[in-house]
């Protein structure tokens, strides 16, 4: 026979999972949240990966010898004067050669990552053009039903859908290839990736750095480093002849390479100097060409925002109004480009140089 009423241990069950439901929802929202926060790479944590690269494993290395050289020759009391100074310039100099391979670390990894951020993006770019073609070639169709087209434009409508299928299936490619390479370079896998962040505005609005200011930092770099301790080594070994004992020709060897080697150096500082100013100008200009990109952008999103008007108003059409969105997502992929541009150069400056910028030199 069947109860009239439910038992109490029902009611309270579905009272009490009427209660939880609420708080179970919130809790698998909120762990949706942070799986997609945990699927997300950061540009910091991309260059983090830096140490890992060969470059930087094989300076950090050197430079661990170099330490252990110099503890040996400082603990050995018969060791020479010039040897003491050799094994201290060969630390400074593996010192300088380390920061130098991290500094080509973090370009290659930023060049990576802003690759497949903008693959990424060109992607999305090339989706939303499809989807316009796809549109146009459909009302192409219906008008030459209509007798408000031609063959010919239906044939042109299907051509230009063809083409940005192909357009599209390529994008997807590039992005393919670009993520493969990112996750390569941070030894990992390309869907381990997740989601990339954008790069932070401080990277962007990195100041073009004074060419003077850095030209006269040259000592820190290995090239200058490197001369101006051949003729330190090469003073050094001058200063330890004896001209009361020592032959004619010893001392006029020794001049000659104390000659030589204030020759190399100044060279080193001049080629140097002018490669430094070459990249602060490539920086400059890349600065300049962002400026005209976002004022681009700016002008885009400007007359989105009319026809946007006018679609509301119903003096446009939504294909018309698709037309101005794609332009408005172009000058945006324009000027991403112009952002990675600006940091590029600075990257490859850092790297090219040996000479650090501030808030790019360390992650």
């Amino acid at each position: 026979m069947t109860p009239l009423h439910a038992p109490r241990t029902t009611v309270r069950t579905t009272f009490r999972r009427a209660l939880l439901a609420p708080r179970i929802a919130a809790l698998v929202a909120l762990l949706a949240v942070a799986a997609t926060a945990a699927a997300q790479t950061a540009p910091a944590d991309a260059m983090a990966a830096a140490d890992a690269r060969p470059a930087v494993v094989d300076a950090e290395r050197a430079l661990a010898d170099a330490r252990a050289d110099l503890r040996r020759t400082d603990a050995d009391p018969l060791a020479l004067r010039l040897d003491r100074l050799q094994a201290t310039q060969a630390v400074a100099l593996a010192e300088a050669e380390l920061r130098v391979a991290r500094f080509g670390a973090y370009q290659e990894i930023g060049a990576a990552y802003m690759d497949a951020l903008e693959a990424t993006a060109q992607r999305a770019l090339a989706a939303q053009a499809a989807d316009l073609a796809e549109r146009s070639a459909e009302i192409a169709a219906i008008r030459a039903e209509r007798g408000a087209a031609t063959d010919l434009d239906v044939r042109d409508a299907e051509n230009d859908l063809a083409g940005a299928r192909s357009d599209l299936a390529a994008a997807r490619d590039g992005e393919t290839l670009a993520r493969t390479n990112l996750a390569s370079l941070l030894g990992v896998a390309a869907d381990d990736l997740g989601t990339l962040a954008e790069l932070p505005d401080a990277w962007v609005a990195t100041p073009t750095p004074d060419p003077d200011a850095l030209v006269a930092r040259l000592e820190e770099t290995p090239t200058v480093l490197r001369a101006a301790q051949g003729l330190e080594v090469a003073r050094t070994a001058r200063d330890l002849l004896d001209p009361a004992y020592a032959a004619a020709q010893d001392l006029e060897d020794a001049d000659s390479r104390i000659a030589g080697a204030e020759t190399g150096l100044a060279e080193a500082r001049r080629a140097l100097a002018i490669a430094v100013r070459s990249l602060v100008d490539r920086v400059a200009s890349a600065r300049e060409r962002l400026d005209v990109a976002r004022d681009a952008l700016a002008n885009a999103r400007d007359r989105d925002a009319v026809d946007r008007s006018r679609l509301d108003a119903g003096l446009i059409s939504d294909v018309a109004y698709e037309r101005t969105r794609l332009a408005t997502t172009q000058a945006d992929l324009a000027a991403l480009q112009a952002e990675h541009a600006v940091v590029r150069a600075a990257l490859t400056l850092q790297a090219d140089t040996g000479l650090a910028l501030e808030g790019l030199d360390a992650f």
